[in-house]
């Protein structure tokens, strides 16, 4: 009898120690897969500059053409950062508007129509600025940026295909 009392603790450290060992295996496979996932993640996405300058690559351009690329890419990113800062009061002012027991519904439409022109006069001047980067382009470059553009699964595409596609 006194065997069987003392073979129990055992036997319940035994299954203790297998489930320490269960549990800390599977917190470091997830741990690595979310190490993994992160790398894989982060590899994939790609700030609009990022897609701009690889779309480069694909075009094989002249060292001219890279430096017009990059003021193009230089560009984007001060109208984006311009409309950012345009943009961001106007809707902050808008979901206050809309937070109100009572709201005003022709000072939020006025809200956002302000800020729908101001996205509407960022994407000329993205497109102003695409057109002139584009006249730098031989016509094998043009009309193989323009095939780019027409790939939907292509991420840089997803973004020139207003620009570009009529």
């Amino acid at each position: 009898m006194s065997t069987a009392a003392s073979d129990q603790p055992v036997r319940r450290r035994g299954r203790l120690v297998w489930v320490a060992l269960i549990l800390s295996l599977t917190l470091n496979v997830f741990f690595i897969g979310g190490l993994v996932w992160t790398k894989i993640a982060r590899e994939r996405w790609e700030g609009p500059a990022a897609r701009f300058l690889k779309l480069g690559g694909e075009l094989d351009l002249s060292g001219a053409q890279q430096d017009y690329l990059r003021q193009f890419v230089r560009t984007i990113r001060a109208h984006a950062r311009q409309l950012q800062e345009s943009n961001a009061p106007l809707l902050e002012r808008a979901w206050q508007e809309e937070a109100k027991a009572q709201p005003d519904q022709a000072e939020i439409d006025r809200l956002t129509n302000e800020a729908a022109q101001n996205r509407a006069a960022f994407q000329k001047e993205l497109a102003a600025a695409m057109a002139t980067f584009m006249a730098t382009l031989t016509p094998e470059q043009r009309a193989k940026l323009a095939e780019i553009a027409q790939h939907p699964q292509d991420p840089v595409s997803r973004r020139l295909r207003w620009l570009i596609v009529p």
